[in-house]
């Protein structure tokens, strides 16, 4: 396949090792810029195996170009479909969802907000309630966003004590390699043989439950469970092309696109 990887998207040293891996395999690949304003690129190709890693604007981008495999966005990229095959293994299962603009919603004092869709129009966090009515007003004057509006479909939760999260890439079922990215509240960045081998048997079981595309990725928290042990939850199902890369064996999933795509 050809690769297309959009410039100023991932940190500098998930950068670096994406291109070291195409290079290293010898994978043609093209690094491009997307034109503001006109969400369009200039592709130095006729070539139509494409697939591209980069921000949401380029899934759309290579929807509309008619790349194969292209984006691997697609309607199953919500929480609120996901949700019906996960079920009680969701970290954040209790969620209630309201809109954006909703007022009365929730009677904790800190509590985890989200869009229910895989759309970054803002990052999932814990807010406390002067938090998030600064943010909630600053979104919707501020004149820069035209997706996050009051009908924005978000989830709301408890907080939860989560002891480490760990992204898995996983490709037609199969699981390619994962990185832990959280230690508590601390950012730690692992790669997949410091994975413990009950997160991979649990994301097994979660695949066999339901598939989001033929490629995608699955955020999982270990979290404490007040019995001197841990649970193991899914946080989030993710687009591939857009997610963080954290310390993957970038490698191992080049290949695995190829021998899959």
């Amino acid at each position: 396949m050809y690769y297309v990887v959009q410039n100023n998207t991932f940190n500098e040293e998930n950068y670096d090792n994406l291109i070291n891996g195409l290079e290293r395999l010898q994978l043609p690949y093209e690094i491009v810029k997307i034109i503001p304003f006109i969400n369009q690129i200039n592709i130095h190709t006729d070539r139509k195996d494409i697939f591209p890693f980069g921000s949401l604007t380029m899934s759309t981008i290579s929807k509309n170009l008619g790349w194969y495999p292209g984006s691997q966005m697609n309607e199953n990229h919500d929480f609120m479909i996901y949700k019906e095959y996960y079920k009680e293994n969701l970290l954040n299962w209790d969620s209630k969802i309201i809109k954006f603009g909703d007022k009365d919603f929730f009677n904790e004092k800190l509590f985890f907000a989200r869009p229910t869709e895989d759309t970054k129009v803002f990052t999932g966090k814990v807010f406390d309630m002067e938090q998030w009515w600064n943010f909630r007003d600053y979104a919707l004057t501020n004149g820069h966003s035209i997706v996050l509006t009051e009908d924005t479909d978000i989830q709301i939760s408890s907080v939860k004590k989560i002891l480490k999260e760990i992204r898995v890439w996983i490709v037609k079922g199969m699981i390619i390699t994962a990185s832990q990215y959280r230690s508590g509240n601390r950012l730690q960045l692992l790669g997949p043989e410091y994975v413990d081998d009950v997160i991979y048997t649990f994301c097994e079981k979660m695949i066999e439950k339901f598939q989001l595309n033929e490629a995608f990725v699955m955020d999982i928290a270990m979290i404490d469970n007040d019995d001197n042990g841990y649970d193991l939850k899914i946080i989030e199902c993710g687009c591939i092309n857009c997610a963080g890369f954290y310390r993957a064996d970038l490698q191992k999933l080049l290949i695995a696109l190829e021998d899959n795509f």
